[in-house]
């Protein structure tokens, strides 16, 4: 085209054709990019792809190394290895190494009870702990034989083990109306909650005159008997049936709602109780129940 042409062309034509010739252009570098002959081993000599092969397993091996020693991904976990001693990491710590959550808890529960990683071949007891990981942690473990916090917890679990009472052994016997709380808390498996509820029952009973009277407190341990002797003159609290209130006989633990309400209303019909047999024809009780409260009530 002429530099004359060019001159007398309108604005307008002139600028769609500087527009065409750029499309051209750009179809044409983008059909290039798409078409070019692909490189392969194929177009170079036996001697250049050996080295273009060599040159990619050397590239892939050294991101494999590299991805192995300082980070691996585990479900979106980056999993880091380094020097740690499992007797003084933190939860942070044990986390950054590719212990989850629940499992760095764990550790920690087991070093606040006073346990402690002698070796790195201890560490893989920790539940949950894979055999996988465990090989990866294993040579960045170091043990710290002077470690300081386990002393620490180690003072703190026999300063605690030393408050509990230390439990009597078999063929200990004691009287189970002058045992206290503090005695009766070292019979294995009587705690505090148990030795009070015994101490509770004896005073709202009277006192026991037969050891088999402890197995009527619930929870205690089946042989729990073996434990207590009372004495046959042992004396217990009575209640005069005629003057107690309504109050006083219902707290009884041998008396129900029933028996109480029977007791006044003979009492009110026909005056002071004077044996158990006034009562013998009450459907709200049995010679049995006589007979327990036999040594606790008096007329």
């Amino acid at each position: 085209m002429s530099k004359k042409y060019w001159r007398l062309m309108p604005e307008a034509d002139r600028r769609g054709f500087i527009a065409l010739a750029l499309v051209l252009l750009i179809g044409c570098g983008v059909t290039y990019y798409f078409l070019k002959p692909n490189i392969s081993s194929e177009m170079l000599s036996s001697k250049d792809s050996l080295s273009v092969l060599s040159f990619q397993m050397e590239q892939d091996s050294v991101e494999g190394q590299y991805r192995e020693r300082y980070t691996q991904y585990n479900g979106g976990v980056v999993k880091q290895t380094f020097p740690f001693d499992p007797n003084a990491c933190d939860s942070v710590t044990f986390v950054r190494l590719g212990l989850k959550p629940w499992m760095a808890h764990n550790a920690l529960k087991y070093r606040r009870k006073g346990g402690r990683w002698r070796s790195p071949e201890d560490f893989k007891r920790l539940y949950g702990l894979t055999k996988a990981d465990f090989e990866r942690l294993k040579p960045y473990i170091r043990i710290d034989s002077e470690d300081k916090s386990f002393s620490d917890s180690r003072r703190r679990y026999d300063s605690i083990r030393a408050s509990y009472p230390q439990k009597y052994k078999e063929l200990t016997i004691m009287d189970l109306n002058a045992a206290d709380t503090t005695q009766l808390k070292r019979i294995p498996g009587v705690g505090s909650y148990y030795a009070s509820k015994i101490c509770r029952y004896r005073e709202r009973l009277g006192g026991f005159v037969s050891r088999n009277q402890i197995k009527e407190v619930d929870g205690l341990p089946e042989d729990i008997e073996k434990w207590f002797e009372v004495s046959p003159n042992a004396s217990v609290k009575t209640l005069n049936i005629n003057k107690s209130t309504f109050k006083q006989l219902i707290h009884h633990p041998y008396l129900n709602y029933e028996q109480v309400k029977e007791i006044m209303n003979y009492i009110r019909k026909f005056g002071p109780i004077k044996s158990w047999r006034d009562l013998s024809l009450s459907e709200h009780f049995t010679p049995e129940d006589f007979k327990r409260l036999q040594p606790y009530i008096v007329f």
